[in-house]
């Protein structure tokens, strides 16, 4: 599905980051930065949008230069592989693993109530989901590490604006004006649906339009795993 107009939009997770980098990195050698380093900024970048700082999608012309540098990097180094690997990250305040049972909330919700949530580890074994724990919950629950078969799980890939406008145009749901996943009909068909780290970057808050309506993808504030089903020979640490 093309994304039409909003072909042109910037996420404000990649303007907010090309804004540090522009800011920090003059000569933008991303090299310098680790893949641990690099995530870290956009783990900050995602966290602006409680600043109350301007985070909707638009055009950012003066930053194509800096946001081509960024995808340029994700593009040929392991930080940008949208695989989903074994093992991932989990926190949990109740580390008991229990049988998932999706629901679709009234509320308008983009995340589906009822998944278990886990993170990718990144090179220097840190999740993706580290910062926002603690930002969010502190340091009082625990990290787990989850292990699984992949060859086996039935996985839909958020890489982009438009691969989750297929996922919504697949399994359409309208709430609160919005066209949104209906995760119980997804469930039927998916174990689990990744965001990548590029999807992160580049689908986060940009509007992308549907059969259905306008949909955006917002709150999956990091690179991350939504399970609508245990993982297929999941076991936890």
């Amino acid at each position: 599905m093309a994304d039409g107009p909003t072909d042109q939009l910037r996420s404000p997770v990649l303007i907010e980051l090309c804004l540090l980098l522009r800011d920090f990195l003059d000569d933008l050698d991303l090299t310098d930065l680790n893949d641990d380093d690099l995530y870290r900024h956009i783990a900050f970048a995602v966290s602006l949008q409680h600043s109350g700082r301007d985070f909707t999608a638009r055009p950012a012309p003066e930053l194509d230069h800096v946001a081509a540098a960024v995808l340029r990097r994700l593009a040929t180094g392991p930080l940008g592989d949208p695989s989903l690997r074994s093992p991932q990250a989990r926190y949990a305040t109740d580390a008991t693993p229990h049988e998932v049972q999706v629901a679709d909330e009234p509320t308008g919700t983009d995340k589906p109530v009822g998944a278990l949530w886990t993170s990718s580890l990144l090179p220097g074994g840190t999740s993706t989901w580290q910062w926002g724990e603690w930002a969010e919950f502190g340091r009082t629950r625990p990290l787990s590490t989850v292990t699984f078969d992949p060859a086996g799980v039935r996985l839909f890939t958020i890489g982009s604006p438009s691969d989750y406008g297929r996922l919504v145009t697949r399994y359409p749901h309208s709430s609160a004006g919005r066209a949104r996943v209906c995760w119980s009909r997804a469930a039927e068909d998916l174990d689990a649906v990744h965001l990548t780290v590029t999807g992160l970057l580049t689908a986060h808050h940009v509007p992308v339009r549907t059969p259905h309506g306008t949909a955006v993808l917002t709150g999956w504030d990091a690179e991350s795993t939504a399970w609508l089903h245990l993982p297929p020979g999941f076991q936890q640490h």
